[in-house]
């Protein structure tokens, strides 16, 4: 699988000390910065599994042993570059979540935080999307914690959108929300897995496709939608045909000059005239009987 350094630090919030019991007295913030990041690196390339403590310290440039007296044992490690990374995102998704503006634009920002911090960095993606489902402690952990919350963040604008009439009453905010989720989750593996540039979908495309859904869009220009110009194709093919057989029928009751020849009674009195005509110069030109 290739893989490219894409961004070389992760965000700072991200790996700020979570809090006192992790940081040993006397710990070397930057030290302990260094470490996390060559973690990423050393399992987004080589693999939890086959990734070694020795390899971490090297590439943080650091003592073996100093990788200890920061964290107990590797999965401790994956679990802390799990925690604080989500910690900046969700720490951004909720701002997201709290602003102005429609609920649309508001889903199209959190999926787009979602896409971009998975997105960035092809190490960090391969850590989230492959390494960390690996260990099914580190799944549970990710699972009751981090993603709950992220849920909960896109359920809130969702229910927000239902309440303001932008989305459909009808609408499960539980189900869409997993529909989001795994959609972005499905790009994010793909694009990892194929060694494409980027993946195959943006939040925009991906927000707008779940959001209109796949039905046929309306006709803007017309104001019509596919189904509706179809019936109208046909109710004017209708109005012709009818148009049609009314001119035959009218052209039938015309009078022979508006029509250009005789109807068949006309031609049968014009017959019986010509015929009383004949007879009379007929009987003109004989001798009366004596």
């Amino acid at each position: 699988m290739a893989h490219s350094a894409g961004r070389d630090a992760l965000p700072e919030a991200a790996l700020a000390v979570a809090g006192e019991e992790r940081a040993p007295a006397g710990a070397d913030p930057e030290k302990r910065r260094r470490i996390l990041e060559a973690a990423v690196r050393t399992f987004g390339r080589r693999g939890f599994h086959e990734a070694r403590i020795a390899e971490i310290a090297a590439a943080a440039k650091v003592a073996e042993g100093t990788v200890y007296l920061y964290f107990k044992n590797k999965e401790d490690l994956l679990g802390v570059v799990f925690d604080e990374s989500m910690d900046d995102v969700l720490e951004k998704g909720r701002a997201l979540a709290r602003s102005k503006g429609h609920a649309g634009e508001r889903l199209r920002a959190l999926v787009d935080l979602h896409l971009q911090f998975i997105g960035s960095d092809r190490d960090l993606a391969s850590v989230f999307q492959i390494e960390l489902r690996r260990s099914a402690r580190l799944v549970e952990r990710f699972s009751r914690s981090k993603l709950v919350e992220y849920f909960r963040l896109l359920g809130d604008v969702l229910r927000d959108g239902i309440a303001s009439g932008e989305f459909r009453r009808g609408l499960d905010p539980r189900l869409a929300v997993r529909i989001l989720f795994g959609a972005a989750d499905e790009i994010l593996s793909e694009w990892l897995l194929s060694g494409e540039k980027k993946p195959i979908a943006d939040a925009r495309q991906l927000v707008g496709t779940l959001l209109r859904g796949f039905a046929a869009p309306e006709d803007s220009s017309k104001g019509k939608t596919a189904a509706g110009e179809a019936k109208s194709r046909r109710a004017t093919a209708m109005r012709r045909e009818g148009s049609e057989i009314s001119s035959k029928v009218s052209g039938a009751n015309r009078p022979a000059a508006a029509n250009g020849r005789n109807s068949p009674f006309e031609a049968r009195a014009e017959g019986a005239k010509s015929l009383a005509t004949r007879e009379k110069s007929s009987g003109k030109g004989r001798s009366r009987p004596l």
